[in-house]
């Protein structure tokens, strides 16, 4: 058997995967990739069924039987039954002055504008408009999308988000909401959906907010914890979640206790990050010294 030549300035060595590339090039596209593909699905999915604008027609419609005299709770035959506090609807006080299409509109580009606003605030890109809680508050009309950006205006403004929605208190007053959370629970329905309320999974789940506590924990509480979780609730979880990417694309999942997972993941992240930071050899000081000066110490003349 003849021996095959290789060409000059040619190896016979096979070449090794490229891993700074695609930790570098590959890996940053995957969140984004993922947040188009779910917003694809979720708009098809919303518009096939006729739900877009579901959610203000909800808030909308409870507005105008309670200015009407009437019980904003009773289930309307063609909507979901209104779930929120007396004060959710005042946003929807003047809504009810216009036809539904146009009210959708007015709302939904709010709802768009803020979310924007808040994107950039946290210096992200605009691509994160399609994080899937955000997108499903915005597709829907759920008015999650406004209290993001309250909540980082913080000060007397920020109050504004609790009269949206009333678990946007939890960021705003994490302590007080914790010396009172057995009495939350026992007024609202304790059936968990999405969050690790009244399950076994509330014990790593505690011990992950506690490892996050410096890092947002209290925009974590409500996705993670609070009873009757929908997806939309994650939406308030982006000041924290957006530095980590396998959270970020796990808390807007809708199926059940897959956000408490998020933040467990979260916090194994944030551990794993620590544990490099700690393990990565210290600086040589004489190196130091050579790269900020790369053209070596200055000559001392003598006298």
């Amino acid at each position: 058997m003849s021996e095959v030549k290789v060409p000059p300035g040619h190896s016979r060595k096979a070449r090794g995967v490229n891993w700074p590339f695609i930790r570098s090039t590959i890996v940053p596209l995957l969140l984004p990739l993922w947040f188009v593909t779910y917003a694809i699905q979720t708009f098809i999915h919303f518009a096939v069924h006729d739900r877009i604008g579901v959610d203000l027609a909800i808030y909308r419609h409870a507005a105008e039987v309670a200015l009407a005299g009437g019980n904003p709770w009773v289930t309307h035959p063609a909507l979901l039954p209104f779930a929120g506090p007396p004060p959710t609807l005042l946003l929807y006080v003047p809504v009810t002055l216009m036809p539904l299409p146009l009210a959708t509109i007015v709302m939904m580009s709010a709802g768009v504008l803020g979310a924007a606003w808040a994107i950039r605030r946290l210096g992200l890109p605009l691509w994160w408009l399609l994080f899937p809680p955000l997108f499903d508050a915005l597709i829907v009309g759920n008015p999650d999308a406004l209290v993001l950006p309250l909540l980082l205006v913080r000060g007397p403004l920020a109050g504004l988000a609790a009269v949206l929605k009333i678990y946007a208190l939890v960021p705003l007053q994490l302590p007080n909401f914790l010396a009172t959370i057995g009495t939350v629970g026992s007024v609202l329905d304790t059936t968990a959906k999405l969050s690790a309320w009244g399950t076994v999974f509330m014990i790593p789940v505690v011990v992950a907010l506690w490892r996050l506590r410096r890092r947002g924990a209290e925009y974590l509480v409500v996705p993670a914890l609070w009873p009757n979780s929908q997806s939309q609730y994650g939406t308030m979880a982006l000041p924290a979640v957006h530095r980590y990417p396998l959270a970020a694309a796990l808390i807007g999942l809708n199926t059940p206790l897959v956000p408490p997972l998020a933040v467990i993941v979260m916090a194994v992240e944030d551990w794993f990050r620590n544990r490099q930071q700690a393990d990565a050899p210290a600086p040589d000081p004489a190196q130091s010294l050579v790269a900020r000066d790369p053209e070596g110490p200055a000559l001392v003349h003598e006298r």
